[in-house]
């Protein structure tokens, strides 16, 4: 048994000796905190206008569970000290309930104790990073591999934590990562520790902090958690969806009743009531707004958010969704100034930002979005910054074509899912396509490590190892590559290239007759495309 093994063994035997021991209510008051986070998020944008019942619900539920967790937490410590524990079940304690910094003093204490085992350094490193301690994190990691060279993880987290660029020092890490594929290593499901009380991938589009609402969202990410409930106190206090006069009126609610049953006439008939009984309340004109664009009276519902803004110049939901509404009625330089405007009010507006780069993105400017997109990804993201990163990848490799932008922007989505085989193809294709054939090894690796791989990935592995003179290995990925896809142009010719290299003139030929035929429909698809293309364009024209 290899001493990476042994350690992984040893490191689940404590995991499970922790859960065995640790009360469950401990576990139990932290997912009531956390779903009472998301419930307390989903309440905040005031889709309707009647959810500030519900945000006043969810936060005393945080609040309440806050302490319940913390009351659990410190029995499940005293438990573990009167049974003298091993420092490591006080670190996964503490790591459970995101308590970091007990944790790196608790791992400290069993690194003491065990200064041998891989698996503890390794675990201490991403620790440490997670708390921003980037310095620590990687020599942590690079201690990990001195004791277990054989460790891909530990390999493939000082190659990507590394400050030089230079090939040859990738060459043992390359090697590493290929030698644990040839071992069939199959890696624990989920072999990088993801520390985030909230998972990144839970939302499939980037879900910002309300402008208001961001000093208490970066509390929170920050493990702040009783700052940033004071924080959501008082921004809870100045909000308009609960302080607002008319928000709570019954003629109001009863509209949005009707909006919600998909009760366009009677909504409308109502809200207008709430709205002459209140003309100066931002909230009755915002859900007029509202009630309008949902019945597809657009201009008038333009007319009630502008009203709206002007009343409350700091309201982030009226003026993202007057900016929305502009650009829905095809006014697309009033909707930028809108957007823009609201950005410069309001700089913490995450929806702005992105309404704002959907909008350039719709005129091809997306040179002017990724700075926006940029600024959008330094405020806090509840969830889905994967995809807001990938966003940006995606507009610097369309509009700027800078691979080096691109390879940077996909490390940070790798980082922010490190459990995902996809996030490691997507970072491998990228050096790849740059020509960067080291660290696009060590990615691709990782992601059939983790159990993926198709022939878009297959192709590009082999050409890799072609480029590197392991031809043996070319060969083995390329033809699994043109087995799983065998349209695949480029890999056939690069098998092609591979048997001839060793020899096998006839196996060569085969694969360059084929990549000839798939070359002559492509050209002809091409051209096929091209004509259809022509032709549209002159009956346009005349």
């Amino acid at each position: 048994m290899s001493r990476t093994v042994r350690n992984r063994l040893r490191l689940c035997v404590v995991t499970v000796s922790l859960l065995a021991v640790a009360p469950a209510t401990a576990m139990a008051q932290k997912d009531v905190f956390v779903d009472a986070f998301i419930g307390l998020h989903s309440a905040l944008p005031g889709t309707y206008g009647d959810e500030g019942p519900q945000v006043t619900k969810e936060f005393e539920r945080l609040t309440s569970a806050f302490d319940a967790w913390n009351r659990s937490a410190d029995a499940a410590e005293l438990e573990l000290k009167k049974r003298s524990a091993s420092p490591g079940e006080f670190v996964l304690h503490y790591v459970e309930q995101q308590q970091l910094e007990a944790a790196i003093d608790a791992m400290n204490r069993a690194i003491a104790a065990e200064p041998s085992r891989a698996s503890l350094y390794l675990f201490q490193g991403q620790i440490f990073e997670a708390t921003g301690r980037t310095p620590e994190a990687r020599a942590a990691f690079v201690k990990a591999r001195e004791i277990d060279p054989d460790d891909p993880v530990a390999a493939y987290l000082v190659a990507t934590r590394s400050q030089t660029d230079a090939a040859g020092d990738l060459q043992p890490i390359v090697g590493a990562l290929l030698a644990a594929g040839d071992r069939r290593l199959q890696l624990p499901p989920r072999p990088f520790a993801d520390l985030k009380l909230v998972r990144d991938l839970s939302a499939k589009t980037p879900v910002f902090a309300p402008a208001p609402y961001v000093a208490a969202f970066s509390a929170f990410s920050g493990r702040r958690f009783r700052d940033a409930l004071d924080l959501f106190r008082g921004a809870i206090a100045r909000d308009p969806l609960l302080i607002d006069p008319a928000a709570q009126s019954a003629t109001l609610l009863a509209g949005i009743a009707a909006l919600r049953a998909r009760n366009g006439a009677d909504a409308v008939r109502l809200l207008e009531t709430a709205v002459k009984s209140a003309p100066e309340s931002s909230e009755s004109r915002r859900v007029l707004g509202i009630a309008y664009r949902a019945v597809g009276r657009l201009g008038e519902s333009i007319s009630q958010f502008e009203i709206a803004v002007r009343l409350r110049p700091d309201d982030e939901r009226a003026r993202v969704a007057l900016g929305t509404a502009l650009v829905e009625a095809g006014r697309l330089e009033d909707a930028e100034r809108e957007l823009r405007d609201t950005i410069r009010t309001l700089p913490t507006s995450g929806d702005a930002r992105w309404a704002l780069v959907d909008l350039l993105d719709k005129q091809n400017r997306g040179t002017e979005a990724i700075p926006l997109l940029e600024d959008a990804a330094a405020l806090p993201v509840v969830a889905g910054r994967v995809h807001l990163l990938w966003r940006i990848a995606e507009m610097a490799h369309s509009y700027q074509r800078d691979l080096d932008h691109v390879i940077s922007v996909v490390s940070q989505m790798a980082r922010l899912a490190p459990n995902e085989a996809t996030a490691y193809k997507d970072l491998g294709l990228a050096y790849y396509r740059a020509g960067r054939d080291d660290e696009a090894a060590i990615a691709l690796q990782m992601m059939t490590l983790l159990g993926h791989e198709d022939g878009e990935t297959l192709g590009a592995i082999g050409e890799i190892h072609f480029n590197a003179g392991r031809l043996d290995r070319a060969l083995s990925s390329l033809r699994r590559a043109v087995s799983q896809d065998p349209e695949r142009i480029q890999a056939r010719y690069v098998l092609a290239r591979t048997l001839q290299r060793l020899g096998r003139d006839q196996e060569a030929n085969e694969q360059l007759a084929a990549f000839d035929k798939l070359r002559a429909t492509m050209f002809e698809e091409q051209r096929i495309k091209f004509e259809r293309e022509t032709h549209t364009i002159g009956q346009v024209a005349q």
